[in-house]
């Protein structure tokens, strides 16, 4: 198995050294999670953002397999070898035997569309992230934390939401507009 894996990786390795146009594709695409990942807000995304960075100790832009062990065991969901290696492979989409931040989304967007098995390691993952511990995080980080649930539960209203704001938008610019209309012929009266 310890062979097979080696072997993978240097054949990745090879595949990118000669050129191969799909392992370098893949590796050098710029990622935008606030373009892919529309379904979560901006500050959701920057806090799965400082919790994948707390978890990346080698500081790599990876958590790799050792980093995921000791992120489940801190999460209190410790996991075996080999499902730790079933977890890096469900959601490793390049192959590469490690998670980057977009896979770690990934994560998040199949636990919220219901893809993850119950008894999965990554469903234990996603259940303990989404708890919050008040004694660490404090009463604002609870609060946070609430906030963000009920986004999530109120996701379906975003769109009407957002065009609220639009319509109030435009309402206010138009009354401004019509007040600087207004003061001008007022100015302008002056004049004649």
């Amino acid at each position: 198995m310890a062979t097979d894996e080696l072997a993978k990786k240097l054949e990745r390795r090879v595949n990118i050294n000669e050129g191969d146009e799909d392992t370098v594709i893949k590796s050098s695409q710029v990622f935008n999670p606030y373009t892919e990942f529309k379904e979560f807000s901006r500050k959701q995304i920057q806090d799965f953002q400082k919790i994948f960075n707390k978890y990346d100790t080698g500081k790599d832009k990876f958590i790799d397999f050792h980093e995921l062990k000791l992120m489940m065991e801190k999460l209190e969901a410790p996991q075996t070898h080999l499902s730790l290696k079933a977890m890096i492979k469900e959601i490793d989409e390049d192959n590469d035997g490690k998670i980057n931040f977009r896979e770690f989304l990934l994560i998040f967007r199949k636990a919220n569309l219901g893809e993850l098995d119950a008894d999965s390691g990554l469903m234990a993952l996603f259940d303990n992230m989404t708890e919050i511990d008040v004694d660490a995080e404090g009463v604002k980080g609870a609060k946070n934390f609430f906030e963000a649930k009920i986004d999530v539960q109120t996701r379906d209203k975003k769109f009407e939401n957002e065009i609220k704001q639009e319509q109030e938008e435009k309402k206010k610019q138009a009354e401004e507009a019509k007040e600087r209309k207004k003061a001008f012929k007022e100015k302008a009266s002056v004049f004649n």
